[in-house]
């Protein structure tokens, strides 16, 4: 928390490009090159793939805004006929037909209009929806280290600040770029079609309306990309804040925390107060210019009427074109800002989409069959991305099939570790790691897990049923698995007691529940699966001991016939395991029986001894167990 809240902090390192570089604000300036029309193109070349696919939509939107910029060009064009050839000449049966004409193409335009609005509306719906999945599938295929250096707060603003910036340009682009820009095309010609002397002048001087656009929207462009980093970085602060709220209690920080949202809060206000006012600036500079344009305009058209070069209705023609001109300018500068906010919300998001998959398998890689022989560690090394210390160096480890083993070590001896490689969370930086001989790179991870299951020291359940959460093990198992799950858990009896039974609701991360159901639920999770590898990562670690012996008791049923690995540091659950494996500094130091072990005086006899000493200390002497041990040794 408070590395993210001092002013002027920057996105975490390695997560995502920092504006402050160099090579960055060089970067911003070449894709800002061509003001807002080029924000649009970098929104649109985002956005393409996902709109290509609906061709019709967009071909039937086009057509529409094409029918609807007709119509607006014969409205100005019908006042010329209207006065100098039915009004001027009296030509009654002129003006009734001009007003028919006029009210038939009204009518027609108006159900074409309706028509391509339902149109353009199920267009930026598919493409926001598109987007938004392509967003949380990448999400779902990034690496465990891209979470593990990346705060919540910046991906979640992908989703709702850069996403609704994102919707807001593509909902309105149709009514609020293309039939401006359309219908300003259209005025000109008819602008030269009437009189092209006056047009060109008009057109010369319309350069000069760009002068503040084009000297503006780079410094606005770089301070919205601002926004979106320092909004990012606030949202962390936030969901760092909630999920820490007993800390911040149990030590009376909420003074301090208030102090780092407020820094991180003053930041992200300057970054808005300079956003807002250069985008508002960028289409101010062109109101104002078309004003002083336009008055230069009516002094001009005025003269050539008054000696007789143009006739009244079409000076009065060419003013209603102008204006219409002017018009569509202005609603295309009105539309700046939100192409400029869109624009540095796409490249945001973009970033998120150019984090490398890691999690993508290898092209045609095989499926991995069931374990039947062994899980083997060849002289594997590891590190975390962005730390050369490493967790483990040149290990080298079999670990027999149907055997249940116990992975223990100092803190940050790579306990954790172990089991996150077989599970392919991660991926070793040197060596291998072997299923039955076979490199578990070179299999789908799908496979691999199938056969595998594994419950975390804490647990996530989802807020839905019990029933849907213990289901997440087994997509298609029947409520009698599930129920048969929950018994081998020992968990059954709690749940026919509650009011709804095994369709109660368990609220957000399961927090109606304790430590130990929300445990046992997790352990039916697992084993509905009947796994071949049972995994335990520090799983009764954070439960009281009696809780603790007795999920122990229960483990120890379900793991016959399996191979069940467990990484912890509490050695009094693990005397009973068939094997013991210690690792120390990244590599095997000692393996053996609980007996063989305490024979050997080593490692684990002296870690035997620490945590029965402290076990027998006096209650008032004695101190908790570090919260260290409990570490994922990353």
């Amino acid at each position: 928390m408070p590395g993210a809240a001092a002013a002027g902090a920057k996105p975490e390192e390695g997560a995502f490009r920092d504006l402050d570089d160099d090579d960055d604000e060089e970067e911003l300036a070449t894709y800002t090159a061509s003001e807002a029309a080029g924000a649009l193109v970098t929104v649109y070349r985002f956005a393409w793939p996902y709109l290509r696919v609906y061709r019709k939509a967009m071909l039937i939107v086009v057509f529409g805004l094409l029918v609807e910029t007709l119509f607006n060009v014969i409205m100005p064009l019908s006042l010329k006929f209207l006065i100098d050839d039915a009004l001027g000449e009296e030509d009654f049966h002129a003006l009734y037909t001009i007003l028919a004409v006029l009210a038939a193409a009204g009518i027609v335009t108006s159900i074409v209009s309706i028509w391509y609005e339902r149109w353009d509306a199920k267009l930026s719906a598919a493409a926001i929806s598109d987007v938004r999945q392509m967003l949380f599938e990448h999400t779902q295929q990034l690496s465990a280290s891209f979470f593990g250096r990346t705060r919540k707060g910046e991906i979640l603003a992908r989703f709702s600040v850069d996403m609704a910036a994102f919707e807001g340009m593509i909902k309105h682009v149709a009514n609020s770029a293309l039939l401006p820009l359309f219908e300003l095309i259209a005025g000109i010609l008819l602008m030269l079609v009437l009189n092209w002397q006056l047009a060109a002048i008009s057109l010369l001087v319309f350069p000069i309306t760009l002068i503040g656009p084009r000297i503006i929207t780079p410094k606005a462009v770089t301070a919205n990309y601002d926004q979106k980093v320092n909004e990012a970085s606030i949202l962390g602060v936030v969901q760092e804040n909630i999920g820490a709220q007993m800390v911040v209690k149990a030590f009376m920080l909420q003074r301090r925390a208030l102090g780092w949202f407020r820094l991180r809060n003053d930041v992200t206000r300057k970054s808005i107060v300079a956003a807002t006012f250069l985008s508002t600036m960028v289409e101010r500079s062109v109101t104002i210019s078309v004003l002083l344009l336009h008055l230069v305009v009516l002094a001009l058209g005025a003269y050539l009427a008054t000696k007789g070069q143009i006739t009244i209705g079409t000076f009065v023609t060419f003013e209603s074109a102008f204006w219409e001109v002017s018009y569509n300018i202005a609603h295309l500068m009105h539309f700046i800002p939100v192409t400029i906010q869109a624009a540095a919300a796409t490249r945001h998001m973009q970033e998120l989409l150019n984090e490398p998959a890691r999690g993508a398998d290898r092209p045609g890689a095989p499926d991995l069959p069931r374990i039947s022989h062994d899980i083997s560690f060849e002289r594997v090394g590891f590190h975390y991305e962005g730390s050369e210390v490493p967790v483990l160096d040149g290990l080298s480890l079999k670990l027999e099939a149907g055997k249940s083993i116990a992975i223990v070590g100092p803190s940050g001896s790579g306990k954790s570790t172990l089991l996150n490689l077989i599970l392919r969370l991660y991926d070793p930086t040197a060596g291998r790691v072997t299923i039955d001989g076979v490199d578990t790179r070179k299999v789908t991870r799908e496979s691999l897990r199938r056969s595998m299951a594994v419950v975390f020291q804490e647990n996530m359940l989802f807020n839905m049923s019990i029933r849907e959460n213990i289901r997440l093990g087994k997509e298609d198992a029947s409520d009698a698995e599930v129920e048969q799950a929950a018994r081998l858990a020992e968990i059954h009896n709690f749940i026919r007691m509650l009011p709804d039974g095994y369709d109660t609701i368990v609220g957000e991360r399961g927090d109606t529940l304790s430590g130990g159901q929300r445990q046992r639920i997790a352990i039916a999770r697992a084993i509905i699966r009947n796994p071949a590898v049972l995994l335990l990562d520090e799983a009764t670690s954070a439960l009281d001991q009696t809780t603790e012996a007795a999920i122990n008791r229960t483990l120890a049923k379900i793991a016959r016939g399996r191979t069940l690995i467990s990484s912890t540091h509490r050695l009094t659950a693990v005397t009973e395991m068939d094997e013991i494996v210690v690792i120390s500094e990244g590599k095997v130091a000692e393996r053996g029986s609980h007996a063989k072990l305490l024979a050997m005086g080593g490692v684990y006899s002296r870690l035997w001894d620490d945590q029965m000493h402290r076990a027998h200390e006096p209650a008032d002497a004695a101190s908790d167990e570090d919260d260290d041990d409990d570490e994922d040794d990353e």
